[in-house]
């Protein structure tokens, strides 16, 4: 396997643990809202951006600082700005809005990377932002 592909493997693994860890919060929302809503099941369409604000929020926190969701930890990976630095609020919300685009194309945004010549995907691209290796053991001893 290439180093693209590793990547791609990592985004997509980082990408599983993610959705569970929103799921869990899902699960909370859900919970607040059937109780406030008197037990009775909750609809329409404010319920659904009340979902989109919770994962906007979770993504913009954790790609702005410090530059990785829980998943991204795991598998060691980074989000950056093209110097390097941190993502601001407006390309992290960027990012999340072409990651939905992403998949939304039946994952041709990921794929793309396997295609382009620095291994970015939509997201990265359009959010002028990448991907970076973490190697803890490097930055330990060096």
């Amino acid at each position: 396997m290439n180093q693209v592909q590793v990547v791609l493997w990592r985004r997509l693994a980082a990408a599983v643990y993610d959705s569970i860890i929103l799921l869990a919060l899902y699960f909370v929302a859900t919970l607040a809202a059937v109780m406030l809503n008197d037990g009775e099941a909750v609809e329409g369409p404010i319920f659904f951006w009340v979902l989109l604000f919770i994962s906007w929020a979770f993504f913009v926190k954790f790609w702005c600082a410090p530059g990785q969701t829980l998943g991204m930890q795991v598998w060691k990976v980074k989000v950056v700005n093209e110097r390097g630095g941190p993502l601001t609020a407006k390309q992290a919300s960027a990012r999340m809005v072409f990651a939905i685009l992403s998949w939304a194309v039946f994952g041709l945004g990921f794929l793309w990377s396997l295609f382009d010549k620095e291994g970015l995907t939509w997201h990265d691209k359009l959010s002028q932002s990448r991907l970076v290796f973490i190697d803890h053991k490097k930055q330990k001893n060096g």
